[in-house]
């Protein structure tokens, strides 16, 4: 068995309401979906083939590492751990071959590293991450991450304004937001 966490389009490759497909089964149209009590399943035109979480994590924890190398070229475990808030020690592959990542980890994992554009984007992730886990705004870690991408624009229009010349307009706090 060979799996690739990669982004899968659910209009084209079918999974029932509820899942969460992850990525490809051997290099082929069958894609990895997990149904809502998180067993893993080969579907097939839209028909789901439950699989054997023995056979399927150990397979699936190279392919963690394999996603994760692509956006972290430089070391990926703590990255993703920082990224994602993960704790470093549930990425030990012995661990991941036993518990894998949670399905909505995995298919974001999948997504944003297969791009050729995948280190710079590890890089952006891991930055924003931190960011918010410092320096954000707001309890809740979303507040946080929003927190973190109002930065994000402010930095384009930083950037922008030193290639262009024109004043940086910083997008304002939103000071209605609840910051309980």
């Amino acid at each position: 068995m060979k799996i690739a966490l990669t982004y899968v389009d659910v209009a084209t490759f079918h999974v029932p309401d509820g899942w969460i497909a992850v990525g490809h089964l051997d290099d082929g149209p069958a894609v990895l979906a997990y149904d809502p009590a998180r067993i893993p399943n080969s579907v097939l035109d839209g028909v789901p083939t439950p699989l054997d979480p023995a056979e399927v994590n150990p397979v699936l924890a190279g392919a963690i590492e394999d996603a994760a190398t692509r956006l972290w070229v430089e070391g990926w475990s703590f990255a993703l751990a920082e990224s994602f808030a993960i704790n470093r020690r549930a990425l030990q592959r012995d661990r991941l071959a036993k518990n894998p990542l949670h399905p909505n980890i995995l298919r974001t994992l999948g997504a944003v590293s297969e791009g050729p554009d995948a280190e710079g984007m590890g890089r952006i992730l891991r930055a924003l991450a931190a960011y918010a886990t410092s320096y954000g705004e707001g309890h809740a870690m979303l507040d946080r991450i929003d927190d973190a991408g109002r930065v994000a624009r402010n930095a384009i229009e930083a950037l922008r304004q030193v290639h262009t010349g024109r004043p940086i307009r910083p997008e304002p706090e939103d000071r209605d937001k609840s910051k309980d």
